[in-house]
C-alpha cells in the first residue's frame, strides 16, 4: 500500500496550445530617388525661377514712367473742353482681372461739367517701350442717377471709390496719401448730388406751376369776357381794344344801335 501523506513532485510541462509564435517583423525598404530624376526636378526648378525673375525685370523695365504726369498731361491736352474746370483730382489704380498683378494707375477729376476717369494701361510686354500710352477714359454726368460712395477694392485691403451707374460700377483703389483728396471729392460730389437733386425738385414744381397757369389760362379763354362802359367809351373804340368790330358787339349784346351808357356791361368776347 502507499502511504499517501509522502508528497510527490510532478513535473507539469508548459501548454503548447497557449504559446504562440510570434510573426516576423518586416521592415519597408525606403525608396531611392534616382539621381536622373533629381537632376531633371533642380533644373524645372530653375527653369520655373529663371522665367519668374525675366517676367519680373520686365514689368519693372516696362512701367518706368510717371503714370501720374502722363495722366495730367492727357487730361489737359485732349480731355478737357473748353470752359471746363477742374474742381478735384484724385490718384487712383484699378486692378482688371485679365492684367491684375499691373494695376492700372490714372486720375479720377471732377471738373464743372462731369466726372472723368483716366487710367495709363499697362504696356504690352512684348511691345517696344517707345509706343504712345493708351488710356482707359471714361466720363460719367453730373445727375441723379451717378453715385459716388468710399469702399474697398484688393480683396478689402485697400480703399476705394465707388462710382454707381444705372449700366453698371466702377471700384478704383486709392492709396493712403490721396485718401484725403478722395474723401474731399467724394464729399463734394455728394453735395452736387443734392444741389441736383434740389434743382429737380425746382424745376418740377415750375413745370407745375406753368401747367396751371396755362390751365387757368385756357379755362378764361373758353369762358365769355365782359367788359364795363367807362366814361368816353363808344362802341368803335371798345371794338378796337378787344380786336372785334362793332357790329359783333351789338349782335353779342343785341345792342339797337351805338347808343351805350357808363357802367353798362358788355361781352367783348363769346365763348368758345
Amino acid at each position: 500500500m502507499t502511504d499517501s501523506s509522502i508528497p510527490v513532485n510532478v513535473h507539469v510541462g508548459p501548454d503548447r496550445r497557449s504559446v504562440r509564435s510570434k510573426p516576423p517583423r518586416r521592415f519597408k525598404r525606403k525608396r531611392h530617388i534616382k539621381p536622373a530624376t533629381l537632376y531633371i526636378l533642380a533644373f524645372a526648378v530653375l527653369v520655373v525661377l529663371a522665367v519668374i525673375v525675366q517676367f519680373a525685370i520686365h514689368m519693372a523695365r516696362t512701367e518706368p514712367r510717371d503714370t501720374t504726369a502722363i495722366a495730367e498731361r492727357e487730361l489737359r491736352v485732349n480731355t478737357l473742353t473748353q470752359g471746363e474746370q477742374i474742381r478735384r483730382a484724385v490718384t487712383v489704380f484699378r486692378r482688371p482681372v485679365i492684367d491684375y498683378f499691373r494695376a492700372t494707375h490714372g486720375l479720377l477729376v471732377l471738373t464743372n461739367k462731369r466726372l472723368i476717369y483716366l487710367g495709363l494701361q499697362p504696356r504690352d510686354l512684348l511691345a517696344s517701350p517707345d509706343m504712345p500710352p493708351t488710356f482707359d477714359e471714361r466720363d460719367f454726368p453730373i445727375d441723379t442717377l451717378v453715385r459716388v460712395s468710399s469702399g474697398r477694392a484688393f480683396f478689402g485691403l485697400a480703399k476705394a471709390i465707388r462710382i454707381e451707374t444705372p449700366n453698371g460700377s466702377l471700384k478704383l483703389g486709392v492709396t493712403s496719401k490721396s485718401w484725403p483728396n478722395a474723401s474731399a471729392l467724394i464729399a463734394t460730389m455728394e453735395t452736387q448730388h443734392k444741389r441736383v437733386l434740389a434743382e429737380g425738385v425746382r424745376q418740377q414744381e415750375l413745370r407745375a406751376s406753368a401747367e396751371e397757369a396755362r390751365r387757368i389760362a385756357e379755362e378764361r379763354r373758353r369762358k365769355p369776357q365782359y367788359y364795363k362802359v367807362r366814361r368816353g367809351d363808344a362802341i368803335s373804340s371798345i371794338a378796337m381794344q378787344w380786336n372785334t368790330t362793332p357790329e359783333r358787339l351789338k349782335a353779342w349784346n343785341k345792342l339797337p344801335g351805338n347808343t351805350i351808357r357808363v357802367g353798362q356791361t358788355l361781352m367783348v368776347k363769346p365763348a368758345t
